[in-house]
């Protein structure tokens, strides 16, 4: 109940309530959406790292592929890109990793414009309606010509109801769309640093490999023929 009004009277009473209802369903319905993604997710990189780079070091790379596509998180996604473009050139693995953390970065922000949307739009509704009902109460006041106080009041009342609802579900919107942007910023840059870490250890890779190409062929080139000595003529 709201003073004299019930709910049932208010959201006949006014069609934004309704609409408004339905921005609060579909908030909350966005952010646990979210809210799951996000805690599904949630790994520990640096425990993560630390398993894949012990598999390239003991020079078993499709261990640490394996171990990539066994885990489906982000970072594990994107290393998962790095393990198999390993032999590639080292500007096609940038670019493959690059491509791979946007792609990340676009599933993280999946769903989290609308929140922003209804962040900004909900007041705006409440006021809507606010103003509608004034303008009906004191239409109503006009038509039948008899008012008061008590009849003001509750006509003001009833179109407040739908301010204080927009502040509510943009409130909530709000605090829901700054948590997980700030999640996202962490997330990016936690990928960005596994990133940087992973080019630094295929690059060392790369020169231990074409410094050992370098010698093999030193170490199995045969050694040269001694010289045949002349024989010593006879006096």
């Amino acid at each position: 109940m709201f003073g004299e009004l019930s709910i049932i009277q208010v959201f006949k009473s006014s069609p934004t309530m309704v609409v408004l209802l339905a921005c609060s369903i579909v908030t909350v319905g966005f952010a646990v959406e979210r809210l799951m993604y996000f805690m599904s997710s949630s790994v520990d990189a640096r425990r993560f790292m630390n398993e894949v780079t012990g598999h390239l070091k003991n020079g078993n790379p499709r261990a640490a592929l394996d171990y990539c596509q066994k885990h489906n998180k982000p970072i594990a996604r994107v290393m998962a890109q790095g393990c198999a473009n390993l032999n590639r050139p080292y500007d096609e693995q940038v670019q493959r990793l690059d491509t791979a953390i946007e792609l990340e970065q676009v599933e993280m922000e999946r769903n989290i414009g609308v929140l922003g949307t209804m962040a900004n739009i909900a007041p705006l509704l409440g006021l809507f309606g606010t103003v509608v009902g004034i303008i009906r109460a004191f239409a109503d006041i006009a038509r039948t010509g008899s008012g008061g106080g008590a009849v003001v009041a509750m006509g003001v009342s009833e179109a407040l109801l739908t301010t204080a609802a927009g502040i509510i579900v943009a409130v909530i919107a709000t605090v829901f769309f700054n948590v997980f942007t700030r999640r996202i910023r962490s997330r990016v840059a936690q990928l960005e640093d596994a990133r940087e870490h992973w080019l630094t250890l295929a690059s060392q890779m790369q020169r231990r490999r074409q410094s050992q190409s370098a010698k093999a062929p030193a170490a199995a080139a045969p050694a040269p023929a001694p010289k045949p000595q002349p024989e010593p003529v006879g006096v």
